[in-house]
């Protein structure tokens, strides 16, 4: 289908292909195959251009800031001179230039933290140190160098000393160890490097080599591990100054151990017999004191000595006689009922003796005399033992009782034992039956307790802190927990034998009061 479109003068009217017939014109055909592969070669292109230039750029970020820009700028300086620093702007480009342009010069004996030739930079501490004087003494050589140094490994090295484990090293007075010289924080002033000297020590005729560094003769046997007793004689004395090739002549006094008060004390003695050990030592014999062995034995090695101090004393002291308790029965006193007939009171006996001390400790005692110088007076307590029997209302009626007593009461059943149902009689644990300290209540004895009824006392317990508790058994289905205080009525028929003194009363520990009047 054709349609009808404007056509303007430089164009020309549209053809349907179909109907053109003629050929296709091959010069502009090949035009437009170059156009169509130049597109290709041109991307490339651009690519690499944005390639080279994202390279560029990160490049330049990836250098030091400032490494332009510091080229012919002034840069902050710090010139550290003998301890006073001092913040310069320099344009100078080496260190020589800006000492030269501070007007420094550097002595020859003094150190500089960088070369000469070294470039400035912004920030840079340059050090300027002066030498001074340092003494150091090896053995007798004595000799002052000068030097910026203040280390003293780092000056010894310097002055080609060599030191090793077996020297002694002060530094400034102050004693040095070698592996402690490389950080050294103080700056040396004074070194001193001992030497080890070899001495001949002969020791009660026995003749051995040592090597020392110490100053003194009595430096040295301690440090060689010779011990010196007080006693002892040396050649020559212990503060003689040591010297190369000495020999020292050691006459050791006779060791002995002297115990006095108690007190052992390992002492070397001049002395030949034992009376003059004592005299020597200033441990005198008084009044009744001897000595073992006795004081005209020859003293041997490794004698042991004692001296017995011994005191007499004559003394008497006073001894309470207590008083009885003693209980009467009154048949006019009703059970339970008790009274006070005497009061019970102390007496007391004197009693003389001579005791003997030895060494402080008494060795024997001998009573010379007893003297009662106040009888004691018994304390008389009647008891009652009438029997009043008296009604006490239960569930079942009223019962007669004989006794009545205050106890905790707390329950229990076969489940809280195990499973346990036998009691200590050999009876089964059930309600109706309890327990108790057989002491205050019978075996086989009925007993009404309020709110719980009556019972036997078929079974007892471990140790309580009351004597006065008693345990009400159930059995597991109608357990009821108890834990209080009850009156306890001991039924009738009166057991043919009656406990009339029963220990007094207390509350137990856990649960204080009672069960009032």
């Amino acid at each position: 289908m054709r349609t009808n479109l404007p056509q303007a003068e430089d164009t020309q009217p549209f053809r349907d292909r179909s109907e053109d017939t003629r050929p296709v014109n091959p010069v502009r055909r090949r035009g437009r195959a170059r156009q169509a592969r130049r597109w290709p070669l041109l991307l490339i292109v651009a690519v690499t251009c944005c390639t080279l230039v994202i390279s560029t750029v990160l490049f330049i970020r990836s250098l030091p800031p400032g490494l332009f820009s510091g080229i012919g700028a002034e840069r902050q300086v710090t010139i550290n001179r003998d301890g006073y620093p001092r913040q310069v702007s320099t344009r100078a480009e080496t260190i020589a230039e800006l000492l030269e342009e501070s007007g420094i010069a550097v002595p020859m004996d003094a150190s500089l933290s960088h070369d000469l030739e070294d470039a400035i930079f912004d920030g840079m501490i340059v050090t300027i140190k002066a030498a001074r004087d340092v003494t150091i003494e090896v053995g007798d050589e004595v000799q002052v160098l000068r030097t910026p140094l203040d280390n003293p490994l780092e000056i010894l090295n310097s002055a080609g000393i060599a030191v090793t484990d077996d020297d002694k090293i002060r530094v400034n007075g102050a004693p040095a160890y070698i592996d402690a010289l490389a950080d050294w924080t103080v700056p040396a002033e004074h070194i001193v490097v001992r030497r080890p000297l070899s001495l001949t020590v002969i020791d009660n005729g026995e003749r051995s080599t040592v090597l020392t560094r110490a100053e003194t003769v009595g430096a040295a046997m301690v440090e060689s591990g010779i011990e010196l007793h007080p006693n002892d004689e040396i050649k020559p004395p212990r503060d003689s100054a040591i010297s190369g090739d000495m020999t020292i002549v050691i006459e050791r006094a006779i060791p002995i151990a002297l115990r006095l008060d108690g007190v052992l004390i390992e002492v070397r003695t001049q002395a030949r017999r034992v009376a003059d050990v004592l005299q020597e030592l200033n441990a005198p014999l008084f009044g009744l004191d001897y000595v073992i062995p006795s004081g005209d034995t020859e003293v041997v090695t490794d004698m042991l000595i004692e001296i017995v101090r011994v005191t007499e004393e004559l003394s008497a002291r006073q001894e309470t006689i207590a008083f009885e308790l003693r209980y009467v029965a009154d048949d006019g006193l009703s059970l339970d009922q008790r009274v006070l007939a005497q009061p019970g009171k102390n007496g007391t006996r004197e009693i003389r003796s001579l005791a003997r001390y030895e060494n402080g400790a008494e060795v024997s005692r001998n009573i010379t005399e007893t003297v009662i110088t106040q009888p004691p007076q018994d304390q008389v307590i009647r008891y009652g033992t009438k029997i009043d029997l008296r009604t006490v209302e239960t569930p079942g009626g009223p019962r007669l009782y004989w006794r009545v007593l205050c106890m905790l009461a707390t329950s229990y059943h076969p489940a809280a034992l195990g499973g346990d149902k036998v009691t200590s009689i050999g009876w089964t644990l059930e309600k109706g039956i309890v327990a108790a300290d057989p002491k205050i209540i019978r075996y086989r004895s009925e007993v009404f307790v309020p709110g719980y009824g009556t019972a036997y006392m078929a079974d007892t317990g471990g140790p309580r802190s009351s004597r006065y508790w008693i345990d009400l058994g159930y059995s597991d289905e109608d357990w009821v927990s108890w834990r209080r205080y009850v009156k306890v009525y001991l039924l009738t028929p009166v057991p043919p034998e009656i406990d009339y003194i029963l220990p007094a009363w207390t509350p137990i520990r856990s649960v204080p009061g009672g069960c009032g009047n």
